[in-house]
């Protein structure tokens, strides 16, 4: 049985959000201090990098296999050095992101990454080659190129790394252990984005992953190709914004990444995003908007067929919800209408809070990342309710930001009755952190 979380969080919460704008008032004009400025740096050499700390804790888990409640308090820590010559660029960062204090670890192998060189490049970036404004960079490799009318082509070739160690008696020790190049693994694309009428921006894509198992690196073997489009309206003042989307996604997968297992499935997936707001004029510059979002489940466990939506890469907190520790909701096997509003107190801070009603596109399949699943679908396809909100304030503009936020989820049916679930009950989730940009 894991200890439940502080008790003081939500005070701890409530009382720095309280006394946020009145200590940003006294400090938010101060002048940013830069690393490369105190070096003295040459204009040819850019120093920078920022450090943040970071406590969030989560009471009654929605993970299958887990129980109780979980916290973390975690710091990390980014150094970046580019040195100029002409067109070209030599640059790298190293990362340093540990765990400080935890009392169940589970979102330590997700968080720790520890004295870890995140990169390095070199980069070309002429002004005019082969079209006007076009640039060109490598890790592993990417191009973009921008014509003065706006018109933007980037395409990438990589092969994607896994963080180390992953084991959580690693993690939690924050041992030092370099990241993994899945040589195995690899994934490009292309993009196009061009400017339409009224305001529009229209965008085309094309993504590929391939992969392989190798002597080191089980992999499900996936070899999926996405196709989408992209329609969207940036938010203004008194003014109507849209985003829409649409992906398709086939080719082949296998169930598990068991090396015995060697079936492939014929894989057939969709995502759709919808949104529209509406910006109104006045104090606050508050927005409303409507979301849908789809993405397909796998409709029977036992065919040779694979509908369960990959989204591949990414980061999902700015659409679904806070990651660590919580991270519920994923772009697979969802059905979620919401409402979300915006606003914007003043120059130096901004707000949301969001509800969305959380459903399955197919009930034999598991709930996004948690593992749990009913194989016949007895459980109904509603997860519950989610209800989340964000707090930033700029502390000194451009240097000190307060980031405040929270995530309630209030269990369907799916998660009380399905036969893996948790059933510890409604899920609280709260985060703070300071991130201080140098």
């Amino acid at each position: 049985m894991v200890r439940q979380p502080c008790s003081g969080i939500g005070f701890c919460l409530a009382l720095a959000a309280l006394s946020a704008p009145a200590l940003a008032q006294e400090i938010a004009k101060e002048t940013p201090w830069r690393l490369g400025d105190a070096l003295g740096a040459p204009d040819w050499l850019r120093i920078s990098g920022s450090i943040r700390p970071r406590y969030e804790t989560l009471g009654a888990t929605f993970l299958a296999g887990r129980t109780g409640g979980d916290e973390l308090t975690s710091l990390q820590t980014l150094l970046k050095v580019e040195a100029l010559a002409g067109d070209f660029v030599f640059g790298g960062e190293i990362l340093d992101s540990r765990l400080l204090s935890g009392n169940a670890g589970g979102g330590a192998p997700g968080e720790v990454n520890t004295l870890e060189p995140a990169q390095f490049y070199a980069g070309w970036r002429p002004k005019n080659f082969l079209a006007p404004g076009a640039s060109q960079s490598f890790d592993g490799a990417r191009a973009v190129w921008t014509s003065a009318d706006k018109l933007k082509l980037t395409a990438f070739y990589v092969s994607p790394t896994t963080r180390e160690p992953a084991d959580l008696v690693s993690a939690l020790d924050n041992e030092a252990s370099l990241d993994e190049d899945y040589g195995n693994v690899r994934f490009g694309g292309a993009d196009i984005e061009a400017p339409l009428p009224l305001g529009l921006v229209g965008e085309l894509y094309l993504l590929e992953l391939n992969e392989d198992d190798d002597a080191s690196q089980a992999t499900r073997n996936r070899d999926l190709v996405t196709i989408g489009a992209r329609l969207r309206r940036a938010p203004a003042k008194a003014a109507f914004d849209l985003d829409l989307e649409f992906a398709g996604q086939t080719g082949a997968v296998r169930a598990s990444a068991n090396p015995a297992d060697t079936v492939d499935l014929d894989h057939d997936a969709h995502m759709l995003h919808v949104e529209a707001g509406y910006t109104f004029e006045g104090p606050w510059s508050p927005r409303l908007a409507f979301q849908y979002d789809e993405a397909t489940g796998d409709r029977s466990p036992a065919d040779l067929s694979s509908e369960r939506f990959d989204a591949l890469f990414g980061d999902r907190a700015f659409e679904f919800g806070p990651t660590g520790l919580y991270g519920a909701i994923a772009r697979t096997n969802l059905s979620s209408p919401g409402v979300r509003l915006e606003v914007k107190p003043d120059a130096l801070s901004d707000a949301y809070l969001m509800a969305r009603r959380i459903g399955l596109n197919a009930p034999r399949d598991s709930f996004g990342g948690t593992g749990v699943r009913n194989p016949a679908g007895a459980s109904g396809d509603d997860v519950g309710l989610q209800v989340e909100g964000r707090y930033r304030r700029w502390l000194v503009q451009d240097s000190l930001r307060l980031n405040l936020g929270a995530a309630y989820l209030a269990n369907g049916d799916f998660l009380e009755t399905a036969p893996n679930a948790a059933r510890e009950g409604d899920s609280l989730f709260a985060f703070t952190e300071l991130v201080w940009t140098f």
